[in-house]
């Protein structure tokens, strides 16, 4: 099974950091990356911040290892990771992610 991974960043650099090493790890077939805005609690006050989304693509039996990845990489003291099961993906495009993370797998 496929799932979408969610993660937040504030910088640029991070961001390259963390969709560099997923896709060398052979974890990921494919990341988005939007600019967002995001509103929440921290430390006593409310917050409000620029960030970065990602979105990664991974097979459920990578999720861990790209949790772990990530959390080794992040900026953030207690990095947003948060995992979604796709529960339709077109048959080409599932043939198409099982076949990229392969071919990354063997190559890095």
């Amino acid at each position: 099974m496929s799932l979408m991974l969610l993660q937040t960043t504030t910088t640029e650099e991070n961001s390259q950091v963390l969709m560099k090493d997923a896709l060398k790890s052979g974890l990921v077939s494919c990341i988005q990356k939007v600019p967002i805005e995001s509103y929440y609690y921290w430390e006593n006050t409310l917050k409000q911040d620029k960030e970065i989304l990602l979105t990664f693509k991974v097979n459920q039996s990578d999720f861990e290892k790209l949790r772990v990845l990530i959390e080794a990489k992040h900026i953030y003291e207690i990095p947003e990771i948060v995992g979604m099961p796709l529960d339709y993906i077109s048959s080409k495009y599932q043939r198409w992610h099982n076949e990229t993370i392969k071919t990354l797998k063997d190559k890095f």
